[in-house]
């Protein structure tokens, strides 16, 4: 009886610790996603206009800040607006990581999310454009012409 009790303890703890094992695998892995933020210079947003001098070469580093993520499903993953992702530095990742290219746009990208680390691996991403002419606070422009004379119909 004491045989049994003591393999089947064993068992048990094998098991569970085979079971943290891999949930600790899965959790590592990278996600697809799709995150929408605004692109920010990493030492301006942490140290604010007191940031000590910076290194020349990766003074200019970028984040992204999370205004909403989606997974591949587009689903919202929860509990990741208004974090920070750092971006892997991969070559499609270059013009949003470093400079002032896009520091301060908004931008839209798809790649893998490493969720642990908060990392984001860039496979593509866009910028967002501001309206033409930026004070455009009228619909004169989206009327449509609807009449012979080509004049607007309101």
């Amino acid at each position: 009886m004491k045989k049994m009790l003591v393999i089947t303890a064993i068992t048990l703890v094998v098991a569970g610790f085979t079971w943290t094992i891999s949930t600790a695998d899965d959790a590592a892995k990278p996600v697809s996603v799709q995150v929408t933020g605004m692109n920010v210079n990493l030492s301006k947003t942490l140290c604010g206009e007191e940031a000590p001098e910076l290194d020349a070469t990766y003074g200019g580093l970028n984040a992204l800040i999370v205004k909403e993520a989606l997974d591949a499903d587009g689903k919202a993953i929860e509990g990741m607006a208004g974090k920070m992702l750092h971006y892997l530095p991969l070559a499609t990742a270059s013009k949003l990581m470093a400079g002032e290219e896009n520091a301060g746009k908004v931008v839209t990208v798809k790649g893998l999310l490493y969720k642990d680390a908060m990392v984001i691996g860039v496979k593509e991403f866009t910028v967002e454009t501001a309206a033409a002419g930026g004070d455009d606070w009228d619909d004169w422009d989206e009327l449509g012409v609807k009449t012979m004379s080509q004049q607007q119909v309101i």
